[in-house]
């Protein structure tokens, strides 16, 4: 009878660890998901900084975090449908998603996405992915 609640102690202890792997594994998952997609949507706005570099060289998509999003109107010039759907479309995929974008006249350009991240591991909850390059 002893070796019986014995083994199902250390049958429990077992499940109990291994549930709690699978925690850990699912919020790594989630962080790492959230992570490729803030590289993404980084890129994405670098190449519409390169296909509209005058304007990207003028200042004219410079946003600072916590920025409301233009709305477009699918009229020139495309700065604002730009962003709109930068924040719209791409930025929702994020929890809290928001971006910053700064461009100088050296034509050096820098793309920062931040979310919040409550499912990271020991860390701060707000988590940010900066490119920065030459348009």
């Amino acid at each position: 009878m002893i070796e019986t609640l014995v083994a199902l102690i250390i049958l429990a202890i077992g499940i109990l660890g291994a549930a709690s792997l699978q925690a850990t594994s699912l919020r790594g998952g989630s962080s790492s998901h959230h992570r490729s997609q803030a590289v993404l949507i980084a890129y994405d706005a670098m190449d519409r900084l390169r296909s509209n570099r005058t304007a990207a060289l003028a200042g004219n998509y410079n946003m600072a975090l916590g920025d409301d999003a233009p709305v477009g109107d699918g009229n020139a010039p495309l700065v604002d449908d730009d962003l709109a759907e930068l924040f719209a479309i791409h930025l929702s995929l994020l929890p809290s998603g928001d971006a910053l974008i700064s461009c100088a006249n050296t034509r050096i350009c820098t793309v920062t996405v931040q979310w919040d991240d409550g499912r990271a591991i020991g860390g701060s909850t707000s988590q940010q992915y900066t490119f920065t390059s030459e348009i």
